[in-house]
């Protein structure tokens, strides 16, 4: 079972995809329904605007996780001697300019897809402090593309 999938668009339009994959599959309790009960109970709760404002909503949280992971970039940015002070690199993202794909599979078993801008960040100065007050000089822009699944009424990675 595919648990979530990234695609990122490097140079020269190679596309390099990666995969995290689920714990294999358990057995399942018998249950007195047909195996088609899941997905038809499903369908009938969640409605096609349903799902995409809360695609919408898990977009934002998952930009949210992004602005996180590059405060914890720059916390644990290595530093180098460089140019009369200190040189430091760490990856950063664009989360003001992201694209909400249109969400495909709607009526079965939805996926939903989001593209952003995955950035090198260089930061310089004489010391680190004076490098953090810097603007950070984008080095790298690399493409992504994150796809994720409509599960039992949730989006999930």
């Amino acid at each position: 079972m595919m648990r979530g999938m990234r695609a990122v668009l490097v140079g020269f339009g190679v596309v390099v995809v990666t995969m995290a994959l689920a714990a294999p599959a358990t057995a399942k309790k018998k249950s007195s329904g047909s195996s088609a009960a899941p997905a038809a109970s499903e369908k009938q709760t969640s409605s096609p605007e349903e799902i995409k404002t809360k695609f919408k909503t898990f977009c934002d949280g998952w930009m949210e996780k992004l602005r996180e992971r590059e405060r914890n970039n720059i916390a644990h940015i290595e530093w180098k001697p460089g140019g009369g002070g200190v040189v430091g690199e760490y990856v950063g993202y664009d989360t003001q300019n992201f694209t909400v794909g249109d969400i495909t599979n709607a009526e079965t078993k939805p996926i939903g897809r989001v593209i952003y801008m995955e950035l090198k960040m260089r930061l310089s100065g004489s010391s680190q402090v004076d490098a953090l007050a810097q603007k950070p000089e984008i080095v790298e822009r690399t493409e992504v593309t994150e796809l994720f699944r409509y599960d039992r009424g949730n989006w999930v990675y």
